[in-house]
């Protein structure tokens, strides 16, 4: 059985008022987020939705 292995997302929530700031497909898009918000990495929580195991069950093709 093949699985597709799909890129993760980010989303981006400001802890001090837990607003959500989007959601990006790649890390690139999240420093901009961040740039353009003029927030410090120690100011949100990054979320991604990859799984823990997907590095690990990923075929090496990938």
């Amino acid at each position: 059985m093949l699985r597709r292995v799909w890129d993760p997302s980010w989303t981006v929530i400001e802890i001090a008022t837990g607003e959500d700031l989007g959601t990006y497909d790649s890390e690139m898009e999240v420093a901009a987020c961040l740039a353009f918000a003029k927030l410090s990495r120690e100011e949100v929580e990054v979320i991604s939705d990859a799984s823990p195991m997907a590095t690990m069950t990923a075929p090496p093709w990938w």
